[in-house]
Formats: C-alpha cells, structure tokens, sequence
C-alpha cells in the first residue's frame, strides 16, 4: 500500500477508522471500521452513493455497526494495531480499481467500491445484503463523476457540488417544503 496514491479525503478516511479501531479495544484494523467511517461522513459521499446504486445505507450502517460489537477487544497492551489481511486486499483492490479508471488517485468511491468487489472482506457481504452491487455502484460513481477523473489529492471536491452547496427548489416543492 502507497499511503500517497490516496486523496487527502481517503487518508483522513483510514486515521478515523484507525482511532475508531484502536478507540473501541481492537487489536485488528479491519475493512469494517473503514466502512463505518465512510457511511458515517457528514458529507454523505458513500451512502448518497449508495442510494443512488439502489442500496441501503442505513441496512448496511447497521450491520457493519454489529460485526465491530462482535470483534473481540483487548485490554492494557502497548495500543499496537494490526492490518488485517482482509483490509489490505481491499486497499489493493481499491488502487487496481482507480489505475483501471484512469486516476491517480485512490477516492472515496473507488475504496467503496473495493469493499463491494472484494469477497474475502466481511464487508463484501455487508454490502451486498445491504442491496449493493458493484455494478450499480460504478454506475453511480460514473454519473456522480461525470467523466472527470481524480488526478489531485483533493479530487472529491468537485462532487456533487451543486448538491452540497446549493438547494434544489423543485425537490423542495416536491416534498412541501415550500
């Protein structure tokens, strides 16, 4: 793993998972604190995702919350955490999955991805009970995208921008908001 192939975004990802690991007692840094973090995000990038990909973000917050309750936690120790092999394919998968792209660098929606493509992380099947596909979340992330690649370390900015800085009067209108 190149820590620098990854967006600024997806780094800050990985410490959260991190602390959150280290936080609740574990001994494993495992793909399932990173898909917490990233359903977490107050900028909904992974679960506006996928919604748009036809799955259930809140099934799939649930269920990732329960297998870290399950994870076994240590006490005292020197605080020192392990990479699980299951983790470490999903960041490789996630780098394969961006240089077939096309990008420079390892976004958010590719490490999503990665987590749905990869069977042997437990989040694999999250994902998929959770009504996720791969192929409908690459579709969404083509049309979040819009043919633009990640080539700067700061690629997720550009997403969805009206979105996040604007409000949609007519979906407003729609919901009698107004």
């Amino acid at each position: 793993m190149n820590i620098e192939k990854y967006s600024d975004r997806v780094k800050g990802f990985i410490q959260s998972a991190q602390t959150k690991a280290l936080g609740d007692g574990h001994q494993q840094f495992t793909a399932e604190h990173l898909l917490k973090v990233l359903l977490d995000d107050p900028e909904g990038l992974a679960s506006s995702l996928m919604q748009k990909a036809g799955g259930r973000p809140k099934d799939a917050l649930m269920a990732v919350e329960l297998a870290i309750e399950k994870m076994p936690k240590v006490e005292g120790g020197n605080g020192q955490l392990y990479l699980a092999q299951s983790l470490a394919k999903v960041l490789a998968t996630a780098e394969k999955a961006a240089e077939k792209a096309g990008d420079t660098f390892v976004t958010a929606e590719r490490l999503l991805l990665a987590m749905c493509i990869e069977k042997s992380s437990p989040t694999s099947d999250i994902l998929s009970k959770a009504g996720l596909t791969a192929n409908g979340l690459n579709a969404a992330i083509n049309e979040v995208r819009q043919g633009r690649t990640a080539d700067s370390a700061n690629a997720e900015a550009g997403y969805d921008a009206l979105k996040k800085y604007a409000s949609d009067l007519t979906e407003a209108a729609r919901a009698g908001k107004i």
